[in-house]
């Protein structure tokens, strides 16, 4: 991709488009999009790498309440890369290799994206663009739920759902370097013993035993002091009945089912149970002070900062890791999200993308 700094000039980039609604497989076709100039607080990327996520699906689909997209439209939700072109406010990191959050959540499929500077974190020439961005949303949703909202101490006792998906199996190693005991749940014996060997102190594979009764087990009937809960549903109302005393429930996602999201959670279990339900919402602002105004509060770009630099130490000191369970071609994308769908993957599956775009 060739520099452009007029301020206007857009790239032709090969993109994974929805065309409509539906499985990945019959939904998505790869085409050339126009990928535009940045604007305030916003930067462009000649895309290395991206990650599949969960949530991706969920908007291939149509299912996603509170993102509802009407194709055509490029998926993907985070991209790393090179910035080539800056808009006002984002100066400082142009010619930066960078790894953040698209403009709009989506565009990250792309071999050209938009991100929003306030979600942009440098990283360092040790760092492969391949793991730093399977390390970038499980790390940094792994701290603001633990650590910023969950308030681990080294004498928890955390559970972990999901614990060798994309984002349980970085949760799983931050836990443990934040001290904490940490008991795993997941789908198959394949995936229980991945997840020890994460460093999960206890795993249970939830489709084959009751992991309530597991959990309760290996506490002595004293429960968990956090739950990290991606889930939703069944297992949600389930693990009301392992937290402790003032315990921490963290509601972290809906990967069961993502229309529950827009669902009441009933607080009764939680005043009975004398224990938190605790909501964690993942992202980056400039001025918190204009969304909490509308009832939300996010992290600030400082933050971030603070947080990923806390996150790039402890990678060096060796007491996390990027689990890249795949790392896939351009092509292989629709089948490789089905796959995630049914549950057959484990760790972050990075995409490289495909060179060639085209200033005009």
């Amino acid at each position: 991709m060739e520099d452009d700094q007029s301020g206007t000039g857009s790239v032709a980039a090969t993109a994974w488009v929805a065309a409509r609604l539906g499985a990945p497989t019959d939904a998505l076709e790869i085409r050339t999009v126009d990928v535009g100039w940045p604007g305030p607080n916003q930067l462009r990327v000649a895309t290395e790498t991206f990650c599949l996520d969960f949530n991706d699906i969920d908007t291939i689909r149509g299912r996603y309440g509170l993102l509802k997209l009407e194709p055509p439209f490029v998926v993907g939700m985070v991209a790393a890369g090179v910035v080539d072109a800056v808009g006002p406010g984002a100066e400082s990191l142009l010619g930066q290799r960078v790894v953040g959050v698209t403009v709009g959540v989506q565009g990250g499929y792309s071999s050209a994206a938009l991100l929003d500077a306030a979600t942009v974190q440098t990283m360092p020439s040790w760092l492969s663009f391949v793991d730093g961005v399977a390390m970038y949303f499980p790390y940094l949703l792994g701290w603001l739920a633990l650590r910023e909202r969950g308030r681990v101490t080294g004498d928890d006792v955390v559970l972990v759902h999901a614990g060798a998906g994309g984002v349980g199996s970085g949760v799983i190693q931050l836990a443990k370097a934040l001290g904490a005991t940490v008991i795993a749940t997941a789908g198959s014996d394949e995936k229980v013993e991945f997840c020890r060997q994460l460093g999960a102190d206890h795993a249970v594979n939830y489709r084959e035993n009751d992991f309530v009764a597991y959990v309760n087990e290996v506490t002595n009937g004293r429960g968990v002091d956090i739950a990290f809960d991606s889930v939703g549903g069944q297992v949600t109302t389930d693990t009301f009945r392992v937290m402790s005393f003032n315990g921490r429930h963290l509601i972290v996602g809906f990967a069961a089912d993502i229309t529950l999201e827009e669902h009441p959670v009933s607080l009764q279990p939680s005043i009975y149970g004398n224990f938190d339900l605790v909501g964690i919402c993942f992202s980056f602002v400039d001025d918190p002070r204009l969304t909490r105004s509308l009832g939300m509060n996010f992290l600030t770009r400082a933050d971030g900062i603070r947080i990923w630099d806390t996150i790039l130490q402890m990678t060096q000191r060796g007491q996390i890791r990027p689990v890249v369970g795949r790392e896939i071609e351009f092509g292989d994308v629709p089948p490789m999200l089905e796959a995630i769908e049914r549950r057959e993957t484990m760790g972050r599956t990075v995409v490289r993308a495909p060179r060639g775009s085209d200033s005009h």
